[in-house]
């Protein structure tokens, strides 16, 4: 055994660190900068040698001497090497007068450890071949990592192997220079080079393969969903056979992968390249095909363009005659559930193509069948396959087309803004708009009685006239307070022309009211300051939002006998943040809007029980400030206007020991209400909220006339299905008479 590393060392003819003819048992370390004069830079071997582990670095077999073939820059094989093991980086082989085989490695006899039939069953194992080269003068140079005229084995064992920047150059005797970014050359007809993967093992090949016509090249795993050959390139003149491992082509180019003849010898998944806008993907032809035992699975798809505009469905040749009916559908876009079983998804950042393989149609007379098909929406395939000899078919075939909702044709990661607009911000706002009524949702379930006693009490208290008829504590009959008001909903958005959201909004408002004040004729007049929080969250398609945000605002709520009207305005600003499949995306809104509520109380038995017709009317304004997404794409929107139309009644009941149960029902329409959005100039889909039905139930209950507090529970159904909960308190500033003191108050006043 050899242990050491061996640094700049040199050779005039072979084996610029160790030459052997012998018999050498391991070889343990690194090879750098070493050289020599014909092969085997840093190692010829001409005998036996065990496993070979180490690095390999800058190590050249260079025709100083002027030899007119050269090969091997690191390791020149003649005999029999047991496994190796280690990086070959920057290493050559030139020849100024001839040939130049194998800037790495050149092998003309045995690579790989044997088993007890004598069968090699190893080879270079997790070793990449980065930046080597062979370089010929008047000659020809094959291998620019590796060059070989027997059978080769390259494993990648749970680790990742890499060829990559390795290249031919050959000069002619006009001094003109040809490069090919060739790794690997088999220069035998009965050659075969044999990529293994294994244990979630994967292979990068972004050079070329190349050899004399006829040789074979085996990819096999041993698991078709953990082991990975990166095919960036050609393999030419060769027999190709795979089985048991996925090939990825994405490299963001389209490419067509031509072989001798290609053969399946097992399920092998595929990944590859689509260029919509050209009608081409990634796919692999051959002059011959031999006896498939598997399916090609192609499982995932990068679309690198979009579908020519206007046109909903796109047919992609991707399998000759013989593979098409080897091919298998199976990609998976992950956004939920499709409408048959054989449509899949795809993406680019704005559109949403659902996916079918079609192996039995024509499309522009081109092939037949063995077409993927992509349509913006969802596909209906024709209910019979036309006949194959129909010349020039429109695409979608006869019988078939698209159909559903607008926003199917969109990835759902472009669609944040309009249906945060929709789904965050209105709905945020109007449903904060709800709650600030908090003077005349309270005040109004009172009877008559009542609310005339709370409304005239500091006015016959303080008055000269009056004051000896009433108890001297009247005069702190006050009626402002302070108020805390949370509230949430949980509840499905069904939004036209938008995908089904899943939204929770959330917040809290918290607002002074002041005392009632005179006004002519009749009327009174409560002012309202609040300042709230305001958050939501939804889910649709795959993709995550959140907003929170906060505003300002004031009521004003006026009253005349049963009569009530209520005028509400704020203003706010939220931010969001969305996560899609391209990552995290941030935006900024502003929000505005005005809003009133206006009811009539039908009292009966003295007002112990209350039918209360209400009418909600507002108009919100959400504009989202411009910005890109996380995709790329620049998103510009309008200004989202929206007015609600919310009619509904409420039936009151005042019960013993302060208790207030009510119910309600009511009807929320949303007029205007379309968002106006546009990624990279494209429009997307006009969105609105559904008209819904809203109904439920709540209770309310006084404590000394100090202290009220109250929960409500509304179910929702149509356009928003799901429940708002909310509740909360008031706490009146001021002192109050006694329980006990209060019907001889309220007496007195009435008598007045």
């Amino acid at each position: 055994n050899i242990t050491g590393d061996f640094i700049g060392n040199s050779a005039g003819e072979i084996g610029g660190a160790i030459a052997n003819g012998g018999a050498i048992g391991n070889i343990t370390g690194d090879f750098i900068g070493n050289s020599a004069g014909e092969i085997g830079g840093a190692i010829y071997n001409g005998g036996t040698i065990g496993n070979i582990t180490g690095d390999f670095i800058g190590n050249s077999a260079d025709d100083g001497s002027g030899a007119i073939a050269n090969g091997g820059g690191a390791i020149a094989n003649g005999g029999a090497i047991g496994n190796i093991t280690g990086d070959f980086i920057g290493n050559s082989a030139q020849s100024s007068d001839g040939d130049a085989y194998g800037g790495a490695i050149y092998n003309g006899g045995t690579i790989g450890a044997k088993d007890n039939d004598n069968k090699i069953i190893g080879g270079i194992i997790n070793s990449s071949f980065v930046d080597n080269y062979a370089q010929s003068t008047n000659g020809e140079a094959k291998g620019g990592a590796i060059y070989s005229t027997t059978n080769l084995n390259i494993i990648a064992d749970n680790a990742q192997t890499v060829f990559e920047g390795n290249y031919t150059e050959n000069t002619d005797a006009s001094g003109n220079t040809t490069r090919d970014d060739n790794a690997i050359y088999l220069d035998a007809a009965d050659a075969a080079l044999n990529f293994n993967l294994k244990n979630n093992g994967s292979i990068v090949m972004a050079d070329n393969i190349d050899g004399v016509d006829g040789y074979t090249v085996n990819i096999t795993g041993d698991n078709k969903d953990n082991t990975t050959f990166y095919m960036f390139n050609d393999i030419r003149n060769s027999n190709l056979t795979v089985a048991n491992t996925t090939l990825n082509t994405i490299n963001d180019s389209v490419h067509i992968y031509d072989v001798n003849s290609f053969t399946l010898a097992g399920d092998t998944n595929f990944v590859a390249d689509v260029d919509l806008a050209n009608k081409e993907m990634d796919r692999l032809t051959a002059g011959s095909y031999g006896a498939h035992n598997g399916n090609l699975n192609v499982i995932g798809m990068n679309l690198l363009s979009d579908a020519v505009q206007g046109e909903s469905v796109t047919a992609v040749y991707f399998a000759e005659p013989d593979l098409k009916n080897n091919v298998v559908n199976a990609v998976s876009g992950g956004t939920g559930d499709l409408p048959d079983s054989f449509q899949t998804t795809a993406y680019t950042p704005i559109y949403k193509y659902n996916v079918i393989y079609d192996k039995d149609n024509q499309y522009d007379g081109k092939g037949d069948g063995g077409y993927f098909v992509f349509a913006k929406g969802d596909i209906i395939l024709p209910d019979e396959p036309d006949e194959p000899d129909e010349p020039n078919l429109p695409i979608p075939p006869t019988g078939g087309g698209t159909t559903g909702n607008p926003s199917d044709a969109f990835n759902p990661a472009v669609l944040t803004t309009p249906v945060g607009n929709l789904a965050a911000g209105q709905a945020a706002m109007n449903e904060a708009f709800k709650y600030v009524f908090e003077h005349a949702d309270a005040f109004t379930q009172l009877p008559s009685m009542e609310r005339y006693a709370k409304i005239n009490a500091n006015k016959y208290a303080l008055s000269t006239d009056f004051n000896d008829n009433l108890p001297s504590y009247a005069d702190n009959l006050h009626n402002k307070g302070v108020w805390f008001r949370p509230y949430t909903t949980f509840e499905t958005m069904n939004i036209k022309n938008g995908p089904k959201v899943d939204a929770i909004t959330y917040g809290s408002l918290v607002g002074f009211d002041g005392d009632f004040k005179e006004m002519k004729n009749g009327w009174s007049r409560v002012f309202t300051g609040y300042a709230g929080y305001m958050g939501s969250s939804l889910n649709y398609s795959g993709v995550d939002t959140t907003m929170n945000g906060g505003l300002l605002g004031f009521t004003e709520t006026f009253y005349k006998g049963n009569f009530w009207t209520a005028i509400t305005a704020s203003a706010g600003a939220s931010v969001g943040e969305s996560h899609t499949m391209y990552g995290k995306e941030d935006y900024t809104s502003l929000l505005a809007g005005v809003g009133s509520k206006t009811g009539y109380n039908f009292e009966f038995k003295d007002g112990k029980f209350i039918i209360q017709p209400i009418m909600f009317l507002s108009y919100t304004f959400v504009n989202t400030f411009d910005y890109k997404n996380a995709a790329g794409v620049s998103i510009e929107s309008d200004p989202l206007h929206t007015i609600q139309l919310n009619p509904s009644v409420r039936f009151i009941a005042n019960l013993k020991g302060g208790w207030q149960p009510y119910a309600s029902v009511g009807m929320v329409w949303n007029l205007m209400n379309e968002s106006k959005v546009t990624a990279n100039n494209v429009k997307l889909p006009e969105m609105s909220v559904k008209p819904y039905v809203e109904y439920g139930v709540g209770v309310q209950r006084n404590w000394a006339d100090k202290f009220t507090a109250f929960l409500q529970a509304m179910i929702r159904n149509g356009g928003r299905n799901g429940v708002a909960l909310t509740g909360g308190f008031r706490f009146m500033l001021g002192s109050e008479p006694k329980n006990s003191d209060k019907p001889k108050v309220k007496k007195e006043i009435k008598s007045l």
